[in-house]
């Protein structure tokens, strides 16, 4: 069975992996992230998604749901993150929306609530706050 873009995505970006990632993406790739950064094309999106694992020792996503529809992948998305200085994010609620093409991923976008860069968490203590979590960009 092939897994579907946002599987593939979201495996490299569990394993770290900024080359895998990169690999995936059309060269004409577009990029927005839950703290509204925006990317055009891919070495954009490596400069971005570099800066993003970078604040990173771990990270994983578990799909909760998924939808496949004429070249546009949906999927809600469960995420934990754990920083380079060893904090803890747990159970955050994420949507992707990945659109494919022949040349492979043409649009990343990811949406959460209104957030922060992840390395503005040191200036405010705690961040953005959503209930008891605080919340990270990707």
């Amino acid at each position: 069975m092939t897994r579907s873009p946002i599987e593939q995505l979201l495996s490299c970006i569990d394993k770290l992996d900024l080359e895998a990632i990169v690999a995936l993406l059309a060269p004409d790739c577009a990029l927005l992230t839950v703290d509204g950064r925006r990317a055009d094309g891919a070495q954009e999106c490596r400069e971005v998604l570099g800066q993003f694992l970078g604040q990173l020792r771990s990270t994983s996503h578990a799909i909760t749901a998924q939808w496949e529809l004429d070249g546009v992948s949906l999927a809600e998305v469960d995420t934990a993150y754990e920083l380079q200085d060893w904090l803890k994010i747990e159970s955050l609620p994420r949507v992707f929306v990945v659109r494919h093409g022949a040349d492979g991923i043409t649009s990343v976008h990811c949406y959460g609530a209104h957030e922060q860069r992840l390395s503005e968490h040191e200036a405010r203590r705690a961040g953005i706050e959503l209930g008891a979590h605080w919340i990270p960009a990707l």
